[in-house]
């Protein structure tokens, strides 16, 4: 496969993980492309302003890091009328609002503006699903452990989940996605399996402290994570692979999510 395209991936799944978050993005260039613009919005329900990180990726011949992207005009809207303005931070290219907070049931609007450019995303802050239970299982594969996330799915409408892990205190290079398409007002039957995308230094072991995190996404979220989860699975076989499917309007990578979160911690028996 062509390294730009690696190097695509590699610059999304670096948002992933940056912010105790995301990761990774694609271009379909088969020479070095030029930079794209890379962004990543998050505001959640615990009571913390907006956060936004942008980042250009590079080409493959280019210095591995991914340069900061300083000087964007930032704003986030709800639907209720509130505004807030995002001030870069002391860290370049890494921005926060002051003023507005997340609130269950509301639309809010990312809009930002760099380099003579507009790009907006909305998202939906659904309330949160009730995380009860976190259990560890063998999975049948040899020793491996997986992680059963015990929550009630709300029957009556579609509900999308994100799940991050954190391993001894680090985020996990897996991404977790579930949706309840098939499996709608039913309790939770799927694990979140260490494998995929996780190299092997994440597998669960004994006497590990373990903490998932789970986000109520709306679909437009689930479809970036879900995409991305895809490429990152099967799509570096791939000799076209597209870039994920992005909520951000104007062309650019990364997506912009706001969530209500639950979290569970479990100690792994030595």
């Amino acid at each position: 496969m062509n390294h730009a395209i690696i190097r695509r991936l590699v610059a999304a799944a670096g948002l992933l993980l940056s912010t105790a978050a995301c990761q990774t993005v694609i271009d379909l260039d088969l020479q070095d492309a030029a930079p794209r613009l890379t962004m990543e919005g998050q505001l959640t329900d615990d009571g913390q302003p907006a956060t936004v990180r942008l980042i250009r990726s590079v080409a493959y011949t280019a210095a591995s890091s991914f340069p900061a992207v300083s000087g964007a005009f930032i704003t986030l809207r709800d639907n209720a009328g509130g505004l807030d303005t995002l001030r870069e931070t002391a860290a370049a290219g890494q921005y926060r609002g002051r003023t507005l907070r997340g609130q269950v049931g509301r639309q809010y609007t990312l809009r930002i503006e760099v380099e003579g450019r507009t790009y907006a995303a909305t998202a939906a802050l659904l309330p949160a699903v009730p995380l009860t239970g976190l259990q560890v299982r063998p999975s049948g594969f040899g020793d491996e452990l997986e992680l059963l996330p015990e929550y009630q799915d709300p029957a009556g409408t579609p509900n999308y989940y994100v799940f991050r892990l954190y391993r001894n205190g680090r985020l996990t290079q897996g991404i977790f996605v579930q949706s309840d398409q098939l499996t709608d007002g039913q309790p939770n039957s799927v694990p979140l399996n260490v494998q995929g995308p996780s190299p092997a230094e994440d597998a669960l072991l004994p006497g590990d402290s373990v903490r998932v995190e789970m986000q109520h996404i709306d679909a437009g979220v689930y479809e970036y994570f879900r995409t991305l989860n895809m490429l990152l699975q099967v799509g570096l076989a791939s000799a076209s692979p597209a870039n994920p499917t992005s909520n951000f309007s104007g062309g650019a990578l990364g997506y912009f999510s706001a969530h209500a979160q639950q979290q569970r911690r479990v100690q792994i028996p030595r």
